[in-house]
């Protein structure tokens, strides 16, 4: 299931934004790996929120929630209506990836 990125429409895929795109970032293989069993609570601490940024990733409060991207233009800004909306859903279903890929996915988000 996909879900897009609020900068440029990029669309990702949820499997790749909470296992793969971890791999992208300057954290050895181990550490990675290591990241993949953490609870998704502790995904978006400081430490990996900076390893992402360096990546090319924003995220808002949950994986899912794609601001910015690699594929993301220097310079564009993401879409104000869509991180509100994004936003809105994450406080209301929390961390339910299921629920939120599906409600992002079903309204392109």
């Amino acid at each position: 299931m996909d879900v897009h990125c609020s900068t440029c429409r990029e669309p990702w895929d949820t499997f790749h934004l909470t296992q793969d795109a971890i791999y992208d970032t300057g954290l050895s293989h181990d550490e990675a790996s290591a990241w993949r069993r953490l609870p998704s609570s502790e995904k978006l601490a400081p430490r990996y929120r900076a390893e992402f940024t360096s990546a090319g990733w924003q995220f808002g409060a949950t994986l899912l929630n794609v601001i910015r991207c690699p594929g993301c233009r220097q310079g564009d800004q993401p879409d104000p209506e869509t991180l509100y909306l994004k936003a809105s859903i994450e406080e209301i279903l929390g961390d339910d990836f299921d629920a939120l890929a599906s409600h992002f996915n079903d309204h392109q988000l």
